[in-house]
């Protein structure tokens, strides 16, 4: 019986607090980064409307999902996507230079 915590810790806590590790790993790694570039294109995607477990995430007037984008030439040549919110993709346009600094999670107009 002295066991049981032991397995119950390795089958059901364990999995949760690597993925909450790794999570963790993610977001340093990205406030970690920094660089520089020019806007060159951005788009945004529709899906229909999605639904887990009751929970409907982004959806719009229309029942779509909506995704806005930024593809971003980096000053090392490089094409970097990045993910924005609505209020930044309406702000950004093409040609616009944009600064991510390090310890910073989203990147600011230059």
């Amino acid at each position: 019986m002295r066991i049981l915590p032991l397995i119950i810790f390795l089958i059901f806590l364990l999995p949760g607090l690597i993925v909450f590790l790794w999570i963790i790993k993610l977001v340093l790694k990205g406030k970690a980064n920094s660089w520089e570039g020019v806007v060159v294109d951005k788009g945004y995607t529709e899906k229909d409307k999605k639904e887990e477990r009751g929970v409907i995430y982004r959806i719009g007037p229309e029942n779509k999902e909506h995704f806005f984008y930024l593809k971003v030439k980096l000053d090392n040549g490089e094409i970097h996507s990045i993910a924005v919110s609505p209020k930044m993709y309406e702000e950004i346009q093409i040609g616009d230079r944009l600064r991510k600094e390090k310890g910073a999670m989203w990147p600011h107009k230059v």
